[in-house]
């Protein structure tokens, strides 16, 4: 079958890969460099969890993904992933917290936040009163270095992949206009993220577009401390970063943008970012050393959004709603080739199907 994918974040990518090892005739465009920075999918690391507290679906998918990560971590002969542990924390009945537990394989006793310290031997620091889970299955990803083994990997499997694409807003059926040339094929993926309400209208009032920044911290006596997730009002979380760095960034915080306008990080946002990882990280220096803006495209509920297009049922929408989908990479191409062959998993039926049992924890999404 003879495939566009539209957008090649880290979704993108993973689909074209995916696909060109079925069997396809896959072509992957994107409208920027390589190894651009303009939306979702860059960074050092990210969080990675085997049991996210935002739902049995979420659950199923990121364990479906572990061994596929172990493939690539072969294929590109390096680690992808560091298993540091994780701290779930939040006030005492916290949704998120309790989900956490449940869901976990090993679903221990919540510990008190005041023996996180002990714990981080005064590293990271929680009010005592708060509830925390440890989850052991946490730790964190290679970001940019996972976009690159792609980048390599998915050509030698037999898919195109072609940067500095404009592809014409909006698609029409299975036709696109890219760089002013008309291409047909048997079936398009929408993975563009942050642009993928412009290039399938019918889904943007479904995508919002946000402003969202990291900042790193740094401290004199580095150690490798666990990924954080805080079920507060503004969705702390946090995680270890290379150069004994620790990042920290606010889910919750940061307004609509254009993504062909985004401001950069300024004093404002390192002064917010500085307010809630000074108590938090009690060792660290509490002025950040980097920051960096990043497009958060999310759905009102913050589920994923995999939905075909009313025009036409061979065209997809495919956003895995930033912020907490890059766990999950290995499996888009995966339910992207579901979908091509009509053959769907249960996760995908229900992420197609929202309604049907993806559930909304009310959890940072990381």
């Amino acid at each position: 079958m003879k495939v566009a994918v539209v957008g090649l974040g880290i979704a993108g990518l993973s689909m074209c890969a995916r696909l060109a090892l079925a069997g396809h005739e896959v072509t992957g465009f994107e409208q920027f460099d390589p190894m651009h920075e303009r939306g979702s999918s860059h960074g050092d690391t990210r969080i990675m969890r085997l049991t996210p507290g935002e739902g049995e679906i979420y659950v199923a998918l990121a364990r479906r993904a572990a061994p596929a990560w172990r493939t690539w971590e072969g294929l590109a002969d390096q680690p992808l992933i560091e298993w540091t542990s994780g701290l779930m924390a939040g006030p005492r009945g916290s949704p998120f917290v309790e989900a956490c537990q449940r869901l976990s394989r090993k679903p221990a006793a919540l510990l008190r936040g005041d023996a996180i310290h002990a714990m981080t031997r005064g590293y990271i620091a929680m009010p005592y009163e708060w509830q925390v889970f440890r989850q052991e299955d946490a730790g964190v990803v290679g970001a940019d270095a996972a976009r690159m083994f792609l980048l390599k990997q998915a050509p030698r499997w037999g898919a195109r992949l072609i940067h500095k694409a404009k592809i014409e807003a909006p698609i029409e059926g299975l036709t696109l206009k890219i760089n002013g040339e008309t291409r047909n094929f048997d079936a398009i993926i929408v993975a563009s993220g942050a642009w993928g309400g412009r290039l399938l209208p019918e889904f943007a009032g479904k995508l919002a577009v946000r402003r969202r920044v990291v900042a790193w911290f740094e401290t004199e006596s580095p150690k490798m401390l666990p990924v954080i997730c805080i079920d507060d009002d503004v969705g702390t979380f946090g995680m270890p970063a290379p150069r004994g760095l620790y990042k920290i960034g606010l889910h919750s915080v940061g307004g609509a943008t254009d993504p062909d306008d985004v401001r950069e990080p300024d004093a404002s946002d390192g002064a917010l970012l500085s307010e809630h990882a000074a108590p938090l990280l009690p060792k660290h220096n509490p002025k950040p050393v980097r920051m960096q803006r990043c497009l958060y495209t999310v759905t009102p509920d913050e589920n994923f959004l995999i939905a075909q297009s009313a025009a036409h049922e061979r065209v997809l929408m495919f956003s895995a709603c930033s912020g907490h989908g890059f766990k999950y990479a290995p499996i888009f191409g995966e339910l992207a080739q579901e979908w091509l062959m009509g053959s769907p998993s249960p996760e995908l039926t229900a992420l197609m199907n929202p309604g049907l049992n993806v559930n909304r924890l009310g959890a940072p999404k990381t």
